[in-house]
């Protein structure tokens, strides 16, 4: 089967191809087909890297189908993309989610769709209290950390020690359970009751602003010896000025800031991070600040824990691949490298916490801007990884952009919302494939396409529900010209075209009207496909090569010139970072700011509206655009309204906003027959059945041609957009420009 992806970009200088070895094969059929398990957790923004741990695992682990979703360490993120993946049905397990809050608002929402989870990375103590054992977690939980830091500070011979956090309320929750294990250690140490503070451990873990040293005023609340071990004093003041040690709890860039705040205030003694900070890039957040400094780490390191987790997944999978659910789970236990409680907690003693000394950042030369590189000017200013490019919209054309890239070996976000809304025209669109157009380009692009997509070798019906009625376009006096040249471009390219004369026409398709017609482009290899299950599979083939979905719509592209990256802007979300951007927004174009085509420049929303119908008369009839009148329609073999046939009539509606339904009015339906029974007559009859109707959104421009390429010519941003109806059948080869144009602008820096 051909596939949108031929060798663009891979002789680009400065780009690398993803080695041949290196790309997983298409699956050749459905015996082949790979389990498929969700894999959810932050790959980019500023928790990125931990999601890097994941990455890793899933490539190295790939006798499963492993679908990156990106939650950014959100939690109503992880909702959603909870909600997505149980509504689609397609995921046998779930790897996920690092960030304990994305765990928690999720963990529901898999329980009630009977999905097992694997958590490798979170944290959080009684996280799988209300799971009802569908859960597996393969890390200690922070309680743990909380009461073995005191034990390693202790230990280090500490007896007067202070806690702080970095402002989160991640970071305020561990010091709270430092302050609960020093209680727990031994009841009789003095409590709240007896003046410790309720609220925060340390005030507002704003750090020594004032460049006061820690101890004085409210910055710190002090853990003092009591009876030989670290304890807590009541207030800072004169003892807590003779700090040994600084606990700080928190993200690992606002504890790197803490840290270095404390560092500039003149505190000496040694510093111990939690848990988040054990990733690479904390020791260069931290810098200077690192002398003396441990972290938390999970004992033989957070990857291991990972590792061990989809070792086991795979293993359990591939074994079985018809296991789900709790048979799936109890098989992932059978294979793990631990045992674990009927709750599904790592029983005590198989896992626990080290505390190992912050490597010194080694002094190296500002690198050239690399596609994956992290900016991480510390604290606030982290941004995290960026993505290589991130396609926006995920329709048919967007998501086959994702998939040349991701094929391509470019790290790609495919960013659309997955809340169940189906706005996209691809949604609405009536599948209609040919290769011929009237204009040149894009006939262009529709005779790549069937190379690409739709020709012979779709294997029909294929992966995209391809179904060859034949197509006929209908031609008046102006347009012969380019039908004639048509034919002849399409027969030197090897698909079968002719010019029908209208008795030809008539004769062989007797419920058409030919009235007005002065030929017609007759492909026999034309029909019509099934748009949103060629958009799964485009976005399938994205996700089996590595892509990410980014749940959310977009807002604004920010990318002043002279930028190397694009930051764009997300509802629901914080911003998230691209060295290219790919707009395949479709009507959904003009409401993205921050682009060349944002507000009226895209061009204007135009309602499509078609109806099914049922007569006799319909029997035999192609797929038909009439260049004439306008009209269009094809059969509708198999599904929904099935031996019926569907006619579209073109709508004066303009500037509608973007969406799309299932129903059509009483009016709608009477305005269909009215116009198109004059290419169909058959539609006047009283006894022609409507069967259902559709109705959507498409952007169309002044010049019936789309926006494809860089918005100008030093810009990050491609636009991929603007097909005034004819998206659909064109958009593998606009895919494969669209991301050659990306990889263009990556092989540029």
């Amino acid at each position: 089967m051909a596939e949108v992806v031929g060798d663009v970009g891979a002789g680009s200088p400065g780009f690398r191809a993803r080695p041949a070895s290196a790309a997983r094969a298409e699956p050749a059929g459905a015996a082949s087909v790979l389990p498929r398990g969700a894999v959810v957790g932050p790959f980019s923004g500023p928790r990125a890297a931990w999601g890097e741990h994941l990455e890793r695992a899933a490539a190295l682990y790939g006798d499963v189908t492993w679908e990156l979703y990106d939650d950014r360490g959100e939690a109503e993120t992880a909702r959603q993309i909870a909600e997505a993946v149980v509504a689609e049905g397609r995921h046998t397990l779930v790897i996920g989610h690092f960030n304990s809050a994305g765990a928690r608002a999720a963990l529901p929402v898999y329980r009630s769709g009977g999905l097992p989870v694997l958590l490798p990375l979170a944290t959080t103590p009684d996280l799988l209290a209300d799971c009802g054992g569908t859960v597996l977690r393969w890390c200690p939980d922070d309680r743990a950390q909380a009461a073995d830091l005191l034990a390693a500070v202790g230990a280090a011979g500490h007896t007067r020690i202070a806690v702080t956090h970095d402002g989160t309320a991640y970071g305020e929750g561990l010091a709270r359970l430092v302050r609960d294990a020093w209680h727990a250690g031994d009841p009789a140490r003095p409590g709240p009751a007896a003046g410790l503070p309720a609220g925060p451990v340390v005030s507002d873990g704003s750090g020594p602003a004032t460049g006061a040293p820690p101890g004085v005023g409210p910055l710190a609340t002090g853990l003092r010896t009591a009876a030989g071990a670290p304890g807590i004093v009541s207030a800072p003041g004169a003892d807590a000025a003779a700090l040994t040690a600084l606990v700080v709890c928190g993200t690992h860039g606002g504890a790197a800031r803490v840290g270095r705040e404390w560092r500039e205030a003149g505190f000496d003694g040694e510093l111990y991070f939690t848990d988040d900070c054990a990733v690479d890039e904390f020791s260069e957040l931290l810098g200077d600040a690192n002398r003396g400094a441990r972290v938390a780490r999970m004992r033989g390191g957070p990857e291991a824990h990972v590792m061990a987790a989809f070792a086991a997944a795979t293993e359990a999978l591939t074994e079985n691949p018809e296991r789900t659910g709790r048979t799936l789970l109890a098989a992932v236990r059978t294979h793990a490298d631990r045992a674990f409680t009927a709750l599904g907690e790592p029983v005590a003693g198989s896992v626990g916490w080290d505390f190992v000394p912050v490597p010194v950042p080694v002094p190296a030369p500002a690198p050239a801007p690399s596609r994956t590189s992290t900016s991480s000017g510390g604290g606030g200013g982290h941004r995290g990884r960026a993505y290589d490019v991130i396609v926006v919209g995920a329709g048919v054309v967007g998501a086959a952009t994702a998939a040349v890239l991701a094929r391509q070996g470019a790290r790609v976000a495919l960013v659309a919302p997955m809340d169940g809304r189906r706005d996209h025209a691809t949604a609405w669109s009536g599948g209609l494939v040919r290769a011929f157009e009237a204009d040149p380009y894009l006939r262009g692009l529709a005779l790549r396409s069937h190379q690409l997509a739709w020709g012979p070798a779709a294997l029909v019906p294929g992966p995209y529900g391809f179904v060859p009625t034949g197509s006929l376009v209908l031609c008046g006096d102006a347009d012969l010209d380019q039908a004639e040249k048509g034919v002849a471009e399409l027969n030197g390219a090897g698909v079968p075209a002719e010019l029908l004369e209208p008795g030809v026409i008539g004769e062989r398709f007797p419920g058409l009207s030919v009235d007005g017609v002065s030929a017609a482009v007759w492909e026999p290899e034309g029909g019509y496909a099934d748009p949103p299950r060629t958009a799964r599979v485009y976005r399938d083939r994205a996700l089996a090569h590595g892509a990410r979905l980014l749940p959310a719509r977009v807002r604004e592209l920010v990318a002043p010139p002279g930028a190397d990256r694009v930051r764009v802007l997300l509802e629901p979300g914080g911003p998230v970072e691209a060295l290219a951007v790919v707009l395949a927004a479709g009507s959904g174009t003009g409401s993205i700011a921050g682009h060349r085509l944002s507000g009226s420049d895209a061009g204007r929303t135009k309602s499509i509206r078609y109806g099914f119908f049922h007569h006799p008369d319909t029997a035999g009839l192609p797929t038909v655009v009439d260049m004439v009148t306008g009209v269009w329609g094809r059969p509708q073999v198999s599904g929904e309204a099935a031996g019926g046939y569907m006619a579209g009539r073109p709508v004066d509606e303009w500037d509608v906003p973007a969406g799309g339904e299932d129903t059509l009015t009483d009016e709608h339906v009477a305005y269909i027959r009215q116009g198109a029974a004059a290419r169909w007559p058959w539609l006047a009859d009283p006894a022609t059945r409507f069967l259902g109707g559709r109705q959507g959104v498409d952007l169309y421009t002044p010049h019936s041609l789309p926006h494809l390429g860089r918005e100008r010519p030093d810009s990050r941003i491609v636009l991929a957009t603007g097909w005034s109806g004819a998206g659909f059948k064109t958009a593998p080869a606009a895919a494969e420009l669209a991301a050659a144009e990306a990889l263009d602008v990556l092989s540029s820096i």
